[in-house]
């Protein structure tokens, strides 16, 4: 019965598990976004509009997020973007990127294929060259730079004024429902295909928000730590890090920026105390708790958020109704874009 228990706490506990239990439930919760919009043109019946997918707008809100920065007021229209934003930002900070590597539904997307490359591959994803691996995370870094930049040049006023954009309001509706058509299912099996042989290249190539969470996550209290006197050299840490960091030769402190927490080379570490995470050096942070570190941060800010009002919208069902049945969704950015 312990080794029992055991087990079913290693699964629980597990990256796959959490992640793909985040997935299903933002699954669920587009669904049900567009089951909202079928209401809103009369075909179906009423059911409440989720405000997860709000992260399927990452620009829009960062926009808002830096006019909130700046001096501009907390978005009451559409919040839940900002939360998450503040949830990602909290998470990548201090546990490592941690919301990249638990809880983002589209990395959780390629991590899945990524983890049926190295099944069919024999364990372990397709290495590029090092000068085109360092080229491609030399382009994510470029676009989080320049977007950044872009960011903080948008004017205050439109910044603000975009939140009352009617397409912002509903512009995770039309990106939920575009994820049908040819290009966007070419476009899916084409970065999956990518992602099963190496690895998540999105992730660590494209991304712009993996680029900034990366930034944060090298300044993070905790991570993890090597023992050199302890180590074995038996490599298998290196082996198994999805993120291709080379933990065997890493310094005492793990700076990658693309680890992301996962815990991986030290579940399978086998020297005791050679590999462990630990906050700023000393208190140890056991395999089997930094999920739940993760998963207890994010929860909490979203119950807080949830219990102050500031998650779910207050733009009137009504509203949203008149919007989606008047067909103003066209595409519009700030800064004139």
């Amino acid at each position: 019965m312990p080794d029992l228990l055991k087990r079913l706490a290693d699964i629980v506990s597990s990256r796959v598990f959490v992640r793909a239990v985040f997935f299903a439930f933002f699954v669920s919760a587009c669904a049900q976004l567009l089951r909202f919009a079928a209401w809103a043109r009369g075909a179906g019946p009423y059911v409440a509009r989720p405000e997860a997918p709000a992260g399927l707008l990452p620009i829009g809100h960062f926009t808002s997020f830096f006019a909130w920065v700046r001096g501009g007021e907390w978005d009451t229209l559409l919040p839940a973007g900002l939360v998450i934003i503040l949830g990602a930002i909290a998470l990548s900070w201090l546990l490592k990127r941690g919301f990249c590597g638990w809880i983002c539904p589209l990395g959780s997307l390629w991590e899945g294929g990524a983890l049926l490359g190295r099944k069919l591959l024999g364990g372990r994803n397709v290495r590029v060259p090092k000068w085109l691996d360092l080229t491609g995370r030399a382009v994510r870094y470029t676009l989080a730079g320049a977007i950044l930049v872009w960011l903080f040049m948008v004017p205050l006023s439109e910044a603000i004024s975009f939140r009352e954009l009617p397409y912002m309001w509903t512009a995770d509706i039309k990106i939920i429902s575009g994820f049908g058509s040819p290009v966007f299912v070419v476009a899916f099996a084409l970065a999956f295909v990518l992602s099963m042989l190496f690895g998540p290249v999105w992730c660590r190539y494209l991304c712009p928000l993996g680029g900034w969470y990366s930034v944060l996550g090298m300044a993070s209290p905790c991570a993890v730590e090597r023992d050199d006197e302890l180590c074995v050299n038996c490599s298998k840490c290196t082996k198994v890090c999805h993120a291709f960091v080379d933990v065997e030769r890493a310094p005492k402190r793990v700076w990658a920026p693309e680890c992301d927490g996962c815990m991986d080379c030290v579940r399978v570490c086998p020297a005791p105390g050679a590999l462990e995470a630990r906050v700023l050096g000393g208190p140890r942070i056991r395999a089997w708790l930094w999920p739940v570190l993760v998963l207890g941060l994010w929860l909490a800010i979203y119950a807080g958020a949830k219990s102050t009002g500031n998650w779910d919208t207050r733009i009137p069902v009504e509203t949203f109704q008149q919007v989606i049945t008047s067909g103003q969704l066209e595409l519009k950015t700030p800064g004139g874009l």
